[in-house]
């Protein structure tokens, strides 16, 4: 079993963050997907794993003969399908984990644990295709120059088999993409039907896809436009705190410096959190020196993060946009930069999840995330079920990015 610490979101942010964009993710994130998935620099030990050893040698603190009773029963008299063994172990598991009642407690079955672990780490194995949910099926569409257009796979070409596992219209979006990942140089057969230029005229192929590592970008960066008022303002778009976001953060400032910028936006609408580590040392690299963070843990102890001297934009002029689904390491970010009054907050109340999850991996590949901190801004503001409050709040009706502008013009 392997055990890393994570900060992430649940399905109510994930729902936020697909209609914004893309929740992955805390795939019931609950899961809470921000899973801690390096060494700090990318992770911090919140503990220690129970081994397969120390688990097989555990006396059980409770009876278990009313479980397999129960099983037993069911076996015996349940009339219809029967759930394949693995999906009764796996509702048994999602019941216990329930009883706890904390929406970041949560088991995440195997599949949708790897796409989610995938989006932390900011790159996975993949064809280089967008994979679309059509009435017909799933498409594909190419992307140039990637390993599936230059096997020949063509856009709008519908997926009947991956590897001779059939793609049918009631298989979720999660299962089709897991199908089309793995290790980096390994091969993937895709069976799909080509419309032809005329009625009735499609065609049956099977393309080999060799899996390339393919990246996913969690800043992105522009000047923000030509206007003589704001030329000067450089614009930075983060959608989640992956193992790439330092760096990324790094090269955005860097970049946006050299062609001009001396002001700066950081959009954090939509983000639902990540890594705790990422958030902290993404931070880092706008604060000079300071608190950006207090853990308090399960066994009492407590750990505060501090960051570095020496801020990347050189103390340049910083406002924060965030929304109700802005969560988790968004969170910790924006407390530390609100608390060391390093920016103004524009937008209206995060979301509130200020919790802490140790992430196990089970010998399946499956996963128990388990509640293990809370976290509190330096000023040792509570986030969980608070959020924080903009030091401007926008009104519906009005435009977050030009009160923003309109902030830095002050």
């Amino acid at each position: 079993m392997r055990i890393q610490p994570e900060l992430w979101y649940n399905d109510e942010i994930m729902s936020a963050h697909k209609l914004a964009s893309l929740l992955a993710i805390l795939c019931g994130l609950c899961l809470a997907f921000g899973v801690g998935y390096a060494s700090y620099p990318l992770v911090n030990s919140l503990g220690k794993p129970a081994t397969a050893e120390a688990l097989a040698t555990t006396t059980d603190p409770e009876n278990m003969d009313i479980y397999w009773q129960a099983w037993q029963i069911l076996e015996r008299d349940f009339y219809g399908r029967k759930p394949v063994g693995v999906k009764r172990i796996y509702g048994a598991i999602q019941g216990l984990v329930n009883a706890y009642d904390d929406p970041y407690t949560v088991f995440v079955e195997p599949q949708p644990h790897e796409l989610d672990a995938d989006n932390l780490r900011g790159s996975f194995g993949g064809i280089g295709a967008q994979i679309e949910r059509t009435t017909d099926g799933f498409v594909l569409h190419p992307i140039p120059d990637q390993p599936a257009d230059q096997a020949g796979v063509l856009d709008n070409d519908l997926i009947l088999l991956i590897d001779d596992k059939e793609v049918t219209p009631e298989m979720s979006d999660n299962e089709v993409e897991a199908l089309v990942r793995g290790e980096v140089g390994t091969k993937v057969a895709l069976v799909v039907r080509r419309q032809g230029d005329t009625p009735g005229s499609a065609t049956e192929l099977t393309i080999h896809v060799v899996l390339t590592e393919i990246q996913t970008a969690s800043v992105e960066w522009r000047m923000l436009d030509d206007n003589v008022d704001t030329a000067q303002i450089g614009y930075i778009k983060h959608t989640i705190f992956s193992e790439r976001s330092p760096a990324e953060m790094k090269r955005a400032i860097q970049e946006l410096k050299a062609a001009g910028a001396k002001e700066f936006i950081w959009d954090l609408r939509g983000n639902p959190g990540g890594l705790v580590d990422s958030a902290v040392q993404t931070a880092d690299l706008w604060l000079d020196g300071g608190l950006v963070l207090i853990e308090e843990r399960a066994d009492g102890t407590e750990k505060r993060f501090e960051a570095a001297r020496g801020d990347e934009s050189k103390n340049a002029p910083l406002v924060l946009i965030v929304d109700g689904a802005s969560a988790s390491a968004s969170e910790i970010v924006a407390g530390a930069i609100q608390d060391n009054e390093r920016a103004t907050l524009v937008g209206v109340k995060t979301f509130g999840k200020g919790s802490v999850q140790l992430v196990h991996e089970l010998n399946d590949q499956s996963s128990l995330h388990v509640t293990n901190a809370q976290w509190f801004t330096p000023n040792r503001h509570q986030i969980s079920g608070q959020g924080l409050t903009p030091d401007v709040i926008v009104q519906p009706e009005e435009d977050p990015l030009a009160q923003a502008i309109a902030e830095l013009q002050k």
